[in-house]
């Protein structure tokens, strides 16, 4: 690559320094005895998985976590050589592939388990059994238990590394369903016991779970959003994603003068419009038309008119000294002033992982090491 000035003037910044300092924010929180489980699934949340999973070193996490085998063969395939659990369904040849990838198959239901003891007759392989303590999507519920043990004795070759499950309320102190969770799950590890079933491992804490200290000594903590910032519940990190473009054109409009397309907003004065090469195409949502802002010049400047697949119109009448060229931040700090992924999120009616997530692979990624930066870019390399 000749380097950033060859791409668009849109990019997402992602500081590694901020990411590992999250981590090690994240590990300070552990009891005794416990480890992280660093969650990158859906390219680290739109932060880029590999580089972020190169920053999971042996001494912060116990392994890295995904949803689809295939991000985990994505971080094998750049050389990542920490323990690989994939939290997604396996079925069929996947289940061989996991195995050659030397990856850890997270079984979320007795059909995949059935599936993996048939292989585990004749092979080695790793799992990790997820129970529903009362989340209702995936995992071995308490009357599929007697089938699973059943299942489990069949295969020989079947080593269980970890029991596990997920919460549905964690981020909600005041909700007690987080308490009755906890206690379904430590019923039916009780019931795997009993009929001689004692895998080593264990972990039920996301994120918020982790915060609020209910991991046990010796558990694992499967933390995601943490890692990438701040949020209501978790007020430990730092932010790690920067979003900026520039002004690309800039123009004098009379009032009374529409824009954009179906013409839903007028200018109720004569306005300054910025014109920004980003679009939702690249993620920035369209249900920002009219009620986004962003900063320009360390102020705030209201998104006009709607969002278009490869354009945004904002109103800097209000910003002295607008012009061509000027940094535009869509997410994240300038000079003093930010706009956060959780503020986005209340805007559109949805949450900081969709804001994140959103932001499309055309969107290059920058990658901040101190000085050093490092460009990825689907369209150049």
């Amino acid at each position: 690559m000749s380097g950033a000035a060859d791409l668009r003037p849109t990019w997402a910044e992602v500081d590694l320094g901020a990411f590992e300092r999250n981590l090690d924010a994240m590990r300070r929180l552990l009891p005794s005895g416990a480890r992280l489980v660093a969650v990158l699934k859906a390219d680290g949340y739109g932060h880029g998985a590999v580089e972020l999973a190169r920053r999971c070193t042996a001494e912060r996490v116990a392994m890295i976590a995904v949803a689809l085998l295939e991000e985990a063969i994505e971080l094998r395939q750049a050389g990542i050589e920490l323990p690989l659990l994939v939290l997604g369904p396996i079925r069929g040849r996947q289940i061989i592939r996991a195995i050659e990838e030397r990856v850890t198959i997270g079984v979320v239901g007795p059909e995949e388990l059935e599936e993996i003891c048939t292989v585990a007759r004749e092979r080695d392989a790793v799992i990790h059994l997820k129970l529903d303590s009362g989340m209702g999507r995936m995992g071995i519920t308490e009357g599929e238990l007697p089938r699973t043990i059943e299942q489990i004795r069949s295969a020989p070759r079947l080593r269980i590394e970890a029991v596990y499950t997920h919460f549905a309320a964690a981020d909600e102190p005041d909700n007690r369903y987080t308490e009755q969770q906890i206690a379904n799950y430590d019923r039916m590890v009780a019931m795997l016991r009993e009929a001689g079933i004692d895998p080593p491992g264990h972990h039920f804490a996301n994120s918020p779970a982790t915060v609020r200290g209910l991991v046990r000594p010796g558990d694992l903590a499967r933390v995601g959003v943490a890692l990438y910032g701040p949020g209501p519940s978790i007020p430990q990190t730092e932010p790690v994603l920067r979003w900026r473009t520039e002004v690309a054109r800039l123009k004098e409009l009379p009032a009374g003068h529409p824009v954009g397309y179906g013409m839903t907003w007028r200018a109720p004065r004569p306005s300054r419009i910025a014109t920004l090469p980003v679009g939702y195409a690249d993620g920035y949502r369209r249900g920002l038309s009219n009620r986004g802002e962003v900063l320009i010049r360390g102020r705030r400047a209201p998104v006009v008119g709607r969002v278009s697949m490869d354009l945004v119109t904002i109103d800097v009448t209000d910003v002295a000294g607008a012009a061509v060229g000027d940094e535009v931040v869509l997410l994240g700090a300038q000079d003093g002033e930010r706009i956060t992924a959780d503020e986005i999120a209340a805007r559109i009616d949805t949450i900081s992982y969709d804001v994140w997530t959103s932001i499309s692979a055309r969107v290059p990624r920058h990658y901040r090491d101190g000085g050093r930066l490092t460009v990825r870019s689907r369209f150049i390399s």
